[in-house]
């Protein structure tokens, strides 16, 4: 018996030291691949919602704090370890709500739920040669995330 429990901790340990938190994957990417990494916080996100359409910006509201961090005209070196880095984050932690795979392209979007409340989204975009990923901390009832993304939100004209 002591031998099971002793291999379970291991293991424990095991999937645990390979889990990682967005924080720890955005630290790790910049390093890797001198992303460039562009950070926010909900003073500077209120600065530019003020300057936006209001009524289309009013439902993002409710994001803290985030980063967006690209990567472009990356080699294929800098691809593999984006998405390998990316594919490390805590399944514990964050849940898929997307992933779409096209070819090389590839769009993964995990989020972090706590009761009726979105916590965190992590969107990674990757294609041949640029990769952005974001990461959003909030407090975003799930009730409202259907109507953030649609066309009245978000216009690609």
């Amino acid at each position: 018996m002591k031998k099971i429990m002793t291999l379970l901790v291991a293991a424990m340990f095991c999937l645990t030291g390979t889990a990682k938190t967005a924080d720890e994957v955005i630290s790790e990417l910049e390093k890797a691949t001198s992303a460039q990494v562009i950070r926010f916080d909900k003073t500077m996100f209120a600065s530019y919602l003020g300057k936006a359409d209001s009524k289309k910006m009013e439902k993002l509201k409710n994001i803290d704090y985030g980063c967006v961090l690209i990567i472009e005209d990356a080699d294929k070196a800098k691809v593999e370890k984006f998405n390998k880095i990316t594919d490390e984050l805590d399944d514990k932690a964050y849940e898929p709500l997307v992933t779409v795979f096209d070819g090389d392209d590839r769009v993964k979007v995990l989020g972090h739920v706590e009761g009726e409340t979105v916590k965190e989204v992590f969107i990674t975009v990757a294609d041949g040669e640029d990769c952005v990923m974001v990461h959003l901390n909030c407090n975003i009832p799930k009730s409202e995330i259907d109507s953030m993304i649609n066309k009245d939100t978000f216009s690609f004209n």
